[in-house]
């Protein structure tokens, strides 16, 4: 693995071929506070690119950007998709969720709630999305023609999933990250669940792309290229 940053990795997305946007939280030491850093990392020459607050939250959700900004709290500190009709959708982790039009108009907004407690992270699958539920130790797929649970793998009382914390997607599986610092993979094809092993130090977040991974840790975040 190659370290590509200390600090903490606050968001990373597909950014065109072979390309991803990368967002470091940097603290600003005066305040107490944060201030974000955005760069292109070159996925083929590990290359870093300073690029700007606006082309990565056009990238994010989309043209209309600026409407949908305009209208939620933290753009940065949210998960979100933007679907093949220009729809997005978006959420925290305090399960607050909402949906905007191709303008950037607020359809609907809710707390997405299973059994009660707060259902948060964002997997793109199909004509799916996965989240996770960190106190039922599940994780959910709801349909997109509705936003209805669709399937749940894992229970309060299995150890599928203990306390998945995140979720993340490539193009053949889904990823959680569990409160244990395990991460296991969800095979989209046949829904089996697998360990992936090497990370479990620290590991807050994690991110595939062309299989190659980005991994968020105690630490910093690294770079893992397939071999």
């Amino acid at each position: 693995m190659k370290k590509i940053s200390n600090k903490e990795i606050a968001d990373v997305i597909k950014y065109g071929e072979h390309k991803v946007i990368v967002v470091e939280k940097v603290p600003v030491i005066a305040s107490g506070s944060y201030k974000a850093n955005y760069y292109i990392i070159d996925l083929e020459t590990l290359e870093k690119e300073v690029i700007t607050k606006s082309a990565y939250l056009m990238t994010k959700f989309g043209y209309a950007y600026k409407e949908i900004c305009d209208s939620i709290a933290s753009p940065i500190q949210c998960d979100a998709v933007v679907f093949s009709n220009r729809e997005v959708f978006i959420i925290y982790k305090n399960g607050q969720c909402g949906l905007f039009d191709s303008k950037g108009k607020m359809l609907w907004n809710r707390t997405l709630e299973y059994n009660g407690a707060v259902v948060n992270g964002l997997a793109l699958d199909g004509e799916y999305i996965w989240c996770c539920c960190e106190s039922e130790n599940c994780v959910i797929r709801y349909s997109l023609d509705n936003f209805k649970v669709d399937l749940r793998i894992g229970s309060r009382d299995a150890k599928t999933f203990i306390r998945p914390s995140s979720i993340t997607a490539d193009e053949e599986n889904i990823y959680v990250c569990c409160d244990s610092k395990q991460l296991r993979s969800i095979s989209k094809k046949d829904l089996t669940v697998s360990d992936i092993g090497g990370y479990q130090l620290g590991l807050k977040k994690f991110w595939r792309f062309d299989g190659i991974s980005i991994i968020s840790l105690d630490d910093g975040a690294y770079i893992d290229i397939e071999e």
